[in-house]
């Protein structure tokens, strides 16, 4: 049996700043406490068209992620995604957010199949690589050799340790890019990601439909309920290869992530990620999703609704949106004592 993350606490150094008045705070809806947030809180395009920070503490980073702690109390780290980060920045994240407030953190893209720029690696890593490898423009697990992946993994673990002792970790988030496709192969490499991250809460997100068509789904939610995985349910465009946003639940916590539906942009090869996440949710879209949420949360003791949509600030735009939906009278409410 694995161990389930520490309560959060306070940390041992927090910001110097003035608290205050009330922090954001989850909802408890059914059974669950229901978290909804945006997948990035810095992206440039936020900061600067989103409407979302005052502009005191736009251009000031400790201001500007307090204030958002103030209106969502979760967030997911997408940086981790493009770059190891070092994990003297968890520490500060902590020490800028409440005791409660909770961080998820997005898999390396060299975990997950991406391309990574090796020139983003750290120093000590990059001397680990092949020259051919080191001068390329991207690099995946095939050109990286075992002691340099090795490597990453141990530095980016180091970032999750100082979230996770703190209290203050969610789920780590795998998302698999659509040429994943179900295979004996793929499902080794989901316990093996359980073998390397036994102590934390882990989501897997795909990416191709083929994952929940019949003749593969069994296999999947045996796989994922297995290894205790948290399937994402995604919210996205419908094309030909797009998963369907059906609710499968795996675990005691649940995810939703909400990717907007901007078909024309996912459809055209070569488009921006700012194009592909270019959508404002409507609120006749997103009550259906309301009333998916309360289903779902009396089936899990966490609920994760996290929008992805963060062209021009829709994503926070939406997120409050969704606590609206469920915090309407006789719908849900504050979650006793957080």
């Amino acid at each position: 049996m694995r161990k389930r993350a520490p309560s959060p606490r306070p940390s041992a150094s927090r910001s110097q700043e003035a608290e205050p008045a009330t922090w954001a705070e989850p909802l408890r809806v059914g059974r669950a406490a229901v978290y909804a947030g945006t997948c990035s809180w810095a992206d440039a395009h936020f900061v600067r068209e989103g409407g979302f920070y005052p502009a005191p503490v736009a251009d000031r980073p400790a201001a500007r992620l307090r204030f958002y702690a103030t209106v969502f109390p979760t967030v997911e780290i997408d940086a981790t995604y493009y770059a190891l980060l070092d994990p003297d920045v968890a520490d500060r994240w902590i020490q800028w957010t409440p005791p409660g407030f909770v961080f998820h953190v997005k898999a390396f893209g060299l975990f997950t199949g991406h391309g990574v720029d090796p020139r983003r690696l750290p120093a000590q890593i990059q001397r680990l690589l092949p020259a051919e490898a080191a001068a390329m423009r991207q690099v995946s697990f095939r050109e990286v050799p075992r002691e340099a992946e090795e490597a990453c993994w141990a530095h980016f673990t180091q970032f999750t340790r100082r979230l996770h002792e703190s209290g203050r970790l969610g789920y780590i988030l795998f998302q698999f890019p659509r040429w994943y496709l179900p295979s004996p192969g793929m499902f080794r490499r989901l316990g093996r990601i359980r073998d390397l991250l036994p102590q934390y809460r882990v989501a897997v997100e795909f990416r191709n439909r083929a994952w929940v068509e019949r003749r593969h789904r069994p296999d999947l939610e045996d796989a994922l309920r297995e290894n205790d995985l948290i399937y994402v349910v995604p919210d996205e465009p419908e094309l030909s290869w797009t998963v369907p946003p059906e609710v499968i639940v795996t675990s005691d916590w649940s995810v939703v992530r909400f990717h907007g539906r901007n078909a024309q942009a996912w459809s055209r090869r070569g488009a921006s990620t700012h194009e592909v996440y270019d959508y404002l949710y409507s609120r006749e879209e997103l009550e259906p999703w309301a009333g998916k949420a309360r289903a779902i949360a009396d089936r899990v003791d966490r609920l994760y609704l996290m929008f992805n949509n963060h062209y021009r600030g829709s994503s926070a735009r939406n997120a409050r949106m969704m606590v609206e939906l469920l915090a309407a009278p006789g719908r849900g409410g504050r979650e006793e004592g957080s």
